[in-house]
Order: C-alpha cells, then structure tokens, then sequence
C-alpha cells in the first residue's frame, strides 16, 4: 500500500492507457483499478 502512495499518477496514467493494476497487501490482493 504504501508503494501505491508513492506511485499514484504512475499507476492512473497505466490505468487510462488500458492497463489494469491490482493492489496487493502482503502479497494479497485487495483491489483492482481498471
């Protein structure tokens, strides 16, 4: 979680560019950006 805070603009601008991207807490996911 804390590396998504780091990287937030990186991962949205995957995200509109077709990507998806899921967030994981201890090697678990725990949600999805589409």
């Amino acid at each position: 979680m804390a590396e998504l805070k780091a990287h937030l603009s990186r991962y949205l601008d995957q995200v509109k560019s077709g990507q998806e991207v899921v967030i994981t807490e201890r090697g678990r996911p725990v949600a999805k950006l589409v």
